[in-house]
């Protein structure tokens, strides 16, 4: 049987205690989410008043506990083996 590996990033807030994790596709997500606000704020800079009718999108700052706030945090690739 071929085991497939998925990478991760775990991440423990050394205020709090809190661990929480994130993979490569939230942070493909929240690029994406981040790209799409940067848009959205260009255009309002240059008078598109229908840029007001975008959504805007959630961006994630991993750097930070979610629980907290805190930035003391300490990240490590964890490896999961999955069937």
């Amino acid at each position: 049987m071929n085991k497939k590996q998925i990478s991760e990033t775990k991440c423990t807030c050394e205020s709090c205690g809190n661990i929480w994790h994130y993979g490569k596709t939230e942070k493909i997500e929240n690029l994406g989410n981040s790209m799409q606000q940067l848009g959205k704020s260009m255009m309002c800079c240059t008078g598109c008043a229908r840029a007001l009718f975008i959504p805007n999108k959630k961006v994630e700052d991993f750097n930070k506990c979610p629980k907290c706030g805190s930035r003391a945090i300490k990240k490590e690739e964890v490896v999961h083996k999955v069937e």
